[in-house]
This record gives C-alpha cells, structure tokens and sequence, in this order.
C-alpha cells in the first residue's frame, strides 16, 4: 500500500478569503483522494509559541482596516511594486523564516501550497537547502489589483483567478510556464453539489417560489441592515437569507428585528455554497472570495461595500464584465434590483449568466490534482460516477 502523502497548507487569518481557499483545496484533496492523503491546514504566526511582531499584527488586521481606510489604500499603493515589495520580503523573511522551517520540519510535508502573500519568501528561504526538494506552489486570491508582493520568485507555481492577474503578475517578472489561471479556489461542493434551485430551497426551509436574496456580512460590511430594510414593500414577492459573517453584534440586532418579507438569520455559516445555490442575488462587500463563491454560483452580485486598494479591482473586473453591480445607498440597491426584474427578470438571468461565465466551481479540485500530480505522477485511479457529471466528469476531463 502507498504510504500517503503529507501536503502542508499555510494561510493566514487576515480577513476570512486565505483560509477559506486553504479549507477548500483541503476538502477537494479528501474528495479526490480519501484516505491517500494527510493534510495539515495551518497558520504559522497564530498556532506556533514562536513570538513575534506578526501576532498582533495580524490579529488587528479587520479592525485597522475598518478603522483606518485611507491609510490602508495609501499604504497598499505606495507599496505595490517588485521593488518595494523585495524589500519587505527582506522584512518577513526575518521575522518568519524560523517559523516557516520549524513548521515545515515538524510536518515533514511531500508539497505545501501557500494563500498569503506575506509567506512567499519566508517559504522559499526555509527550504533553500531541503533534500530531497520539496516544491511550494501558491494560491492568489485576490481577483483584480493583485500586490506585487505576491509575485515572489520562490514559488514553483502559481495559481491564478483570471488573464488580468496573469498581467500582473507577467509584468511582476513571473515566468508564464509558472501561472495557472485556475479561478480561486472555492468549496467544490459548488463543482460536486449541484441541485436544481426550488428543491434545494425546500431543504433548507426556504419558500421555493420567492425570489431569494442571500446578504452575506462579516466586520467590514457596513450599513447590511440598511439594505436589508430596503427590501420591505418590494414591489415582488422576496426573501431573504443573512449571514453575517461571524459578525456578533450585527447578528443579534438581526435576530432581534422584524420585516413584511421572510428572513432567515445565520451568523458564521460553514454550508455557504447551499445557501448561494438556492438564491437568486448575492449582496455582499467586493471581497476576492466572496466574489468568487458567487461567480461559481452563478449570481448576480449587488456589491454594497469595498476596502480601498484590493477590491477596487474586483469592482472594476466585475462590473466590466456585466455580472453584477455596485451600489452606492439603498436608493440605488432597490432602482437596480428592479431593473434586473424588468422584462419578466430576463435582465436579472442575463445577469446570471455572465456570472455563471466567470465562475470557477471546479477550481479547488483542479488544485488539488496539481498537487497530487506533482508528487503522484501516475495515472488517476478509475472511479465509478455516484451520478453524471459531478465528480466523475471533473476526472475524465482532467
């Protein structure tokens, strides 16, 4: 029997998008290989004793975000070049090249795959001198106005959301034989799970006929509730679903509160890809991730916030591309949400279906087989399909 392969995971926990494509190519290596492969999905800075300056860095991420946006757009843009970044690259590889080799050493990994920019280098560094040599590839997860800083030499690949962060990241100096344009790793039970819309809405308690909005917030999503309220006296028969992301405070002032339109309230939700499967508008900030879960899903985005910096871009690439819009107050959120419902929705399905053109549901699984294929590089086994398509199609055509 084949010992089973070790694939080492690193992320980090600023913001919810690098751990949640860590998770996500986690799950898809347990779906195509169960029981062939041992996966460690870990956060160097938070979950070793190591002390360093990163912890409360990292840890204070969210609120200096929320706190300080102008600072925070100032400091990306002056910092986003190869230049700049090497030098911080310097920075980092100081203070988390022991972390990294220590982490490394511990798990004794065959591949690791990274989803922080900040760890490229510290990464590289720390196996320099393994033997035999252990390959790195990295996971970008933003979709537009990718940092430079992700553009590290070390990675032996890089997996990519789309052709303009292929610019970038050509222009960045990265070799094209080491870019993949893969779609952001996402749940593949958005690749696996597919159920037909007013049968999953039925499962999930939800009346099958309404039209169903899904709200998903988190800390940085301002004003959620504002646009929530909109939704009352709609001229069409609506429902909602929040999530709010983790988010304490804004959950218990939703449970608390009242509308002429059914609501169901959720707080940190791990079963996001049923809820977008069974709605039919995704209302959320311009995160890289979000935005990607939606895509795969096929939504039309109703984009109600955006952190200065990164998810311009994501604003930029999804309004150039027809498959959503950005709001700027409940005003506009309620004339656009009509306008997509004109014409018996047909707005809204044309809508649909540029989202559903740029989405990558099967992405988590295409990295999954990367990685087993660089350290497994034998022919797949063959399996029998549960039903057609799903995960049996993913395999034959890949």
């Amino acid at each position: 029997m084949m010992q089973k392969k070790r694939c080492l995971i690193i992320t980090s926990d600023a913001g919810f998008g690098h751990r949640s494509a860590a998770l996500s190519v986690s799950k898809a290596l347990e779906v195509l290989y169960p029981g062939q492969v041992e996966i460690l999905v870990t956060n160097p800075i938070q979950e070793t004793d190591t002390l360093t300056v990163m912890k409360p860095i990292e840890k204070g991420y969210d609120r200096s975000v929320r706190m300080s946006p102008g600072l925070y757009r100032l400091s990306y843009e002056v910092s986003d070049s190869r230049l700049v970044s090497e030098v911080v690259e310097g920075a980092l590889t100081l203070m988390l090249q022991k972390i990294m080799a220590d982490t490394i050493r511990d798990f004794q990994p065959d591949i690791i795959l990274n989803t922080n920019e900040m760890f490229n280098t510290p990464i590289g560094k720390a196996l320099q001198d393994a033997e035999p040599k252990i390959l790195a590839f990295t996971v970008v997860t933003d979709l537009a106005d990718v940092h430079s800083l992700w553009f590290s030499s070390e990675p032996d690949r890089f997996y990519i959301a789309n052709e303009w962060v292929k610019v970038k990241a050509l222009e960045s100096g990265v070799p094209d034989d080491k870019l993949v344009v893969s779609g952001i790793p996402v749940s593949p039970d958005f690749a696996l799970n597919q159920v037909e819309k007013q049968a999953l809405r039925g499962s999930l308690g939800l009346d099958p006929h309404r039209l169903t909005l899904l709200f998903v917030g988190s800390s940085r999503v301002s004003n959620l509730q504002d646009y929530l309220q909109a939704l009352e006296h709609f001229t069409t028969p609506v429902q909602a679903v929040v999530i709010a992301g983790g988010n304490d405070e804004l959950y218990k002032d939703l449970i608390g509160s009242h509308y002429d339109f059914p609501v169901e309230v959720r707080n940190f939700e791990k079963n996001v890809p049923q809820w977008m499967m069974a709605s039919d508008v995704l209302v959320t900030k311009a995160g890289g991730l979000i935005i990607s879960e939606g895509l795969a899903a096929g939504l039309p985005i109703l984009l109600i916030d955006y952190l200065p910096g990164q998810e311009q871009g994501n604003v930029r690439y999804l309004l150039s591309h027809q498959a959503g819009a950005l709001v700027q107050n409940v005003g506009e959120f309620r004339a656009m949400l009509t306008h997509w419902l004109t014409e018996d929705g047909s707005r809204l399905n044309q809508v649909a279906r540029a989202s559903a053109a740029l989405g990558h549901p099967e992405a988590a699984l295409t990295i999954a087989k990367a990685l087993w294929d660089a350290v497994v590089p034998q022919p797949e086994p063959k399996l029998l399909p549960p039903k057609a398509g799903g995960l049996f199609q993913f395999l034959t055509k890949n």
